[in-house]
């Protein structure tokens, strides 16, 4: 009788053991597809930033040479015309 009760013990304790490790299984693997998609939409947003960072320097190279081998400038006030038709 006393092995009965030991081993229902044993076997209450190992149920519960098991639930509770799925139980955290489940959560670590939710956070872990929060993450993931976390990383997707850091890596995404890495790509547009680089994306417009290569615009923004392709900008100023053809300011650069604009001024400097084309000895272009920004006009004044007094250098613009408007055409009114």
């Amino acid at each position: 009788m006393k092995l009965n009760l030991i081993l229902f013990v044993v076997l209450i304790v190992c149920a519960l053991t098991t639930v509770n490790f799925k139980h955290l299984t489940r959560n670590n693997f939710a956070e872990l597809d929060a993450q993931s998609k976390e990383t997707l939409e850091l890596k995404d947003q890495q790509t547009m930033l680089r994306i417009e960072e290569s615009s923004e320097s392709r900008i100023e190279i053809i300011e650069k040479t604009a001024k400097h081998k084309l000895n272009m400038h920004i006009p004044t006030q007094k250098e613009k015309k408007f055409i009114i038709r």
